[in-house]
């Protein structure tokens, strides 16, 4: 199914891009206005996705991707306004529609396999180097009085990125409370680390894609086409607040790539490692 999911939000931007390259030749060749609106609704949701990926702290979004989705109408509303005779571009832009809804809620939505439950140990997790890390022992040396796991699908995520980039809004609160941070990604740790504070503030695991305990955290095949060459895998977004002893506290298992979660949302939290 995440080979299924990939393989056709490649083919849809591809398709947006595509489109919006036809309407721009029309527009300049023939100057209806139509074209000009089709250009708007087809470029509406890449264009967004690539300002999220470059500026991820200046541009947010959500579920609905509202910037992105009011675009996309505005364009539809433009080229149903301006062509009477109701010809390709009324058409291809409701197909455009349809496009974005179904990446929307459907192409970036997941289902978490049987995770570990609240009140229930933090299993042990494999590192890609092989070497087994485990959160009750890594607390107790650190001394810390409680963990944060967040997991990130990869630096190729528009979401993760901007959760990568409001990670250090967080440390001074679990400094405070003497709480660790563990940011857990399936890529080479370079391409987070260069984003964040240097250690020790945080610790950084790469998850090895093959060992058995880390399967309910890997989605197999869930990585972009033009990264599937060396990248088996991506990880299922997720966060944990862990107390000292590695049981988990509170956890969020998103149900969308896009919501992985946000730094009020783990703030706000962090009030039950005093319970």
């Amino acid at each position: 199914m995440n080979k299924f999911k990939v393989f056709f939000t490649a083919i849809a931007f591809f398709w947006l891009w595509g489109c919006g390259f036809w309407a721009a030749f029309h527009y300049f060749s023939t100057g209806d206005i139509a074209w000009l609106g089709l250009l708007i609704n087809a470029w509406a949701l890449p264009v967004w996705m690539l300002l999220r990926y470059r500026w991820p702290l200046k541009y947010r979004g959500d579920l609905r991707e509202p910037v992105a989705f009011a675009a996309v109408l505005a364009g539809l509303a433009i080229a149903l306004l301006s062509d009477s005779e109701k010809g390709q571009p009324v058409y291809l832009a409701i197909y455009n529609l349809f496009i974005l809804l179904i990446y929307l809620f459907h192409l970036s939505a997941f289902r978490h396999p049987d995770m570990p439950a609240v009140d229930a140990s933090f299993p042990a997790l494999v590192t890609a180097a092989g070497n087994s890390w485990n959160a009750a022992e890594y607390a107790r040396l650190s001394d810390f009085a409680g963990l944060v796991l967040v997991f990130l699908r990869g630096s190729f995520c528009a979401d993760s990125r901007a959760q990568l980039a409001q990670l250090p809004e967080l440390l001074p609160a679990l400094k405070k409370r003497g709480v660790g941070l563990v940011i857990i990604t399936g890529e080479d740790p370079a391409r987070c680390s260069s984003r964040l504070p240097k250690p020790p503030e945080f610790e950084l695991l790469q998850l090895s894609a093959e060992a058995p305990a880390n399967q309910p955290f890997i989605a197999s095949g869930g990585v972009p086409m033009r990264l599937s060459s060396r990248l088996s895998a991506a990880i299922r977004p997720s966060q944990w607040l862990l107390d000292s002893e590695g049981f988990v506290l509170w956890r969020h298992l998103p149900a969308n790539y896009r919501i992985p979660g946000d730094v009020e949302q783990l703030r706000g939290q962090l009030f039950r490692l005093e319970d």
